[in-house]
């Protein structure tokens, strides 16, 4: 068996070689963005707030990463014509209450361009007549999804409904 701490082989150049061996398989396992062209497709359901609220909703969610953005499509059955809703990518997953809102970059900015809001309207999410909404939303960033750090991942999209912003519904992107 060689030993690596010889003369001929200092045991800093170990320490050095092991720290760089060490950083190569911890960049090779770090994954922050989603591959280009990657699907992500999630059914919604009310949560129990939506529950208590009357609600009995259901529908889709497509997440698509592309290059260079990230685009959402939903369609949402089953919500109240007279009401306007908000909608967007959120960092948890729906069993867990759906976390934050998702933000490209982590701070104080809580509009797009920093997070992907859902519209039919070019500003809220709106149903027609018979409750449903045909919402996307688009942003010029690349939405992580397999980061180390979960909290910082687009796991799921929320429906929120006013006044407080209550979550009535949520899809779990996979």
């Amino acid at each position: 068996m060689m030993n690596l701490y010889n003369k001929r082989f200092p045991r800093r150049f170990a320490l050095i070689g092991t720290a760089f061996v060490a950083a190569a398989l911890f960049g090779m396992a770090v994954s922050v963005s989603a591959a280009p062209g990657s699907s992500y497709h999630g059914t919604f359901s009310e949560t129990a707030d939506g529950h208590d609220l009357g609600y009995d909703i259901h529908g889709s969610a497509k997440m698509t990463v592309g290059s260079t953005h990230t685009a959402v499509k939903v369609n949402i059955a089953g919500l109240d014509p007279a009401t306007v809703y908000t909608s967007h990518l959120h960092n948890g997953t729906c069993a867990s209450g759906g976390g934050g809102h998702y933000q490209n970059e982590v701070g104080p900015w809580v509009t797009p361009p920093n997070e992907l809001w859902l519209t039919t309207n070019g500003a809220n999410l709106v149903p027609n007549n018979g409750g449903v909404a045909h919402g996307h939303g688009f942003a010029p960033w690349v939405a992580r999804t397999s980061s180390p750090s979960p909290s910082t991942n687009a796991l799921s999209v929320i429906v929120h409904a006013p006044p407080r912003g209550a979550r009535i519904a949520c899809a779990d992107l996979q």
